[in-house]
């Protein structure tokens, strides 16, 4: 019998990872690395199973070989971005969304940066990040929410 090719596992990982069925994802990732070490899709998706049960550096390393291999990947930019803020490190969260908004420009990227600014504590680019998301989405509740924790330009003048 052959050995699965590293799409089969994905495949099969991300229908366990999507079925609630983590440890199996885990598992099955960990198997597909230890035969193609370096493997972007499965150093990716592993990452996001280890992010989901909370362990923040084992997925940063994982993400970081998959953007290493893969730099141009989108989603892997946006899923570094993540760990990366949930890690604190927010230089690193945002250098991962810049590459990420200039590779494909999507709602995501941009809700998740003015997540970051506001989270870093960078009030008035966080402040501008949500204004500019809900000239674009009026309906955006998020960013209306957090504006409203903002002060108005005209009360501070800034």
């Amino acid at each position: 019998m052959t050995k699965p090719a590293a799409e089969d596992i994905v495949r099969r990982a991300t229908a366990a990872f999507n079925s609630g069925q983590r440890e199996d994802a885990r598992k099955l990732c960990e198997e597909g690395l230890a035969r193609e070490p370096g493997e972007p899709m499965l150093n990716h998706l592993l990452a996001a199973v280890l992010f989901s049960q909370g362990e923040i550096q084992s997925a940063r390393d994982h993400v970081e070989n998959s953007v290493a291999k893969r730099p141009g990947n989108a989603a892997a930019h946006l899923l570094a971005a993540r760990i990366a803020r949930a890690a604190k490190d927010f230089d690193g969260a945002l250098a991962h969304l810049d590459l990420l908004i200039a590779i494909a420009p999507q709602r995501d990227a941009f809700l998740e940066k003015a997540r970051t600014l506001d989270q870093a504590g960078l009030r008035p680019q966080a402040r501008e990040a949500w204004r500019a998301i809900l000239e674009v989405v009026p309906q955006n509740t998020e960013a209306a929410a957090r504006l409203a924790f903002f002060p108005s330009t005209r009360m501070c003048g800034d």
